[in-house]
């Protein structure tokens, strides 16, 4: 970046750096924003399952569900479970058959289950059910065992284990449930994060980093990467700072896309920025560290990537200050940017997403996250957010020099 602005003998003044940054970084929302809600869509997918607990802290269904028990069987009798009954409307499966006792047969709460799940071994039985138990690897007795017990539905049983759509499929089915514009759901709250957001952290990453190279001199040959790490910090928390409720009415407004128009929380941009702010400050800047942590993280990988990658070319001479040579820096801050804050922005994700009250903070939200759902959750929609954040970073950085180049014909 610091040959772009250098090279023709022109500096771009700090206004025109914002006012190019801002447009850059709207440009790249347009061309990339249904990649985002489908990273969004990913990364919320989960919440609001198994998020009910009983006192003893076992899991239960958040309707009212069956009391299930066990009762004593011989040895060559198939297992039975006795129950209360179970209203038509809870269940999503066809119930199992139940005896005149209204015991339901183990095996057919089996019968349905996948062969993915993994845990205790089975004990041995005898009879009918011998036939549909080695149906399962080695399932959690445990877990079963525990939903059991505190009455979960059981179609939240029949569905352990069960595979959950990639990417492709889940874009497919929130557009046929939809439509297509639901990827842009929210696209008003994005381009004005942008706006704030990119005009900040890109726009003054120049100024501010000549700022830390003048306060920290380094070797004049060197790339002063500690000087540029605590620029791209510095502009990020400034961005979050200021402009965290943007961040927060786009996360709303595009998890809100998956459900059908009359179910939204939110009918537009106005009424969440209404809706948040009524709700408090707290509320309104909700998640601002783990934000400030995740833009932070973001910033550093994309600036300072994108600037070393790019001055390294341009120093040995692979290619000159061109678009190719913006699209080859761009494309691996992408992929590193990516690598690295993914973790942070599934929880960011996860903890803007959440209902007041729901997790005390974002480390709370990490913690029942990496519980619940394991250490692969934190890099649910990886690859709608690589491609989003690599053709974004493209996007972005190719436009702004552009941006650059056009406002600096104006001076």
């Amino acid at each position: 970046m610091v040959h772009s602005d250098t090279k023709d003998g022109k500096e771009l003044t700090v206004p025109l750096k914002l006012l190019s940054a801002g447009l850059a970084g709207c440009t790249a929302d347009i061309f990339t924003f249904p990649l985002d809600t489908a990273k969004v869509w990913l990364q919320v997918r989960g919440e609001g399952e198994n998020t009910s607990s009983s006192k003893s802290g076992a899991i239960i269904s958040s309707k009212q569900t069956p009391v299930i028990q066990r009762t004593v069987h011989s040895a060559n009798a198939e297992p039975l479970l006795t129950k209360n009954k179970i209203p038509a409307s809870e269940t999503r499966f066809n119930a199992p058959k139940t005896t005149q006792a209204g015991a339901i047969k183990m095996s057919n709460v089996y019968k349905g289950l996948p062969l993915s799940l993994k845990g205790e071994k089975i004990p041995k039985l005898k009879g009918s059910a011998a036939k549909h138990y080695p149906r399962l690897v080695q399932p959690s007795l445990k877990r079963l065992g525990a939903q059991i017990r505190t009455g979960s539905n059981l179609a939240s049983v029949a569905e352990i284990g069960r595979s959950k759509p990639g990417m492709f499929k889940t874009i497919f089915r929130g557009v046929q449930a939809n439509g297509f514009l639901s990827l842009y759901g929210g696209l008003a709250a994005g381009l004005q994060r942008q706006v704030a957001f990119c005009a900040v952290r890109f726009g003054l990453y120049d100024s501010v980093k000549g700022f830390y190279q003048d306060l920290f001199p380094g070797s004049g040959e060197g790339k002063q990467i500690p000087q540029r790490i605590m620029a791209g910090t510095t502009t990020a928390v400034i961005a979050v700072s200021f402009f965290q409720p943007t961040e927060v009415v786009k996360i709303r407004m595009q998890a809100q896309t998956t459900k059908p128009k009359e179910e939204r929380m939110y009918k537009n941009c106005r009424s969440a920025y209404r809706s948040i702010f009524q709700a408090g400050i707290t509320e309104a800047w909700k998640g601002l560290s783990t934000n400030a942590l995740r833009l932070g993280v973001v910033n550093v990988s994309e600036l300072v990537t994108y600037d070393v990658v790019k001055e390294l070319i341009l120093d040995y001479k692979l290619l000159n200050d061109n678009p190719g040579c913006h699209f080859t820096s761009a494309f691996i801050a992408g992929f590193i940017t990516t690598l690295v804050a993914s973790p942070v922005d599934v929880v960011k994700t996860r903890y803007m997403n959440s209902q007041p009250g729901e997790y005390k903070g974002p480390l709370e939200c990490a913690g029942k996250l990496m519980v619940r759902e394991g250490f692969r959750a934190f890099y649910k929609g990886f690859v709608p957010a690589y491609l989003r954040l690599g053709s974004w970073n493209i996007v972005m950085f190719v436009s702004l020099e552009q941006y650059k180049i056009a406002f600096k014909k104006l001076l």
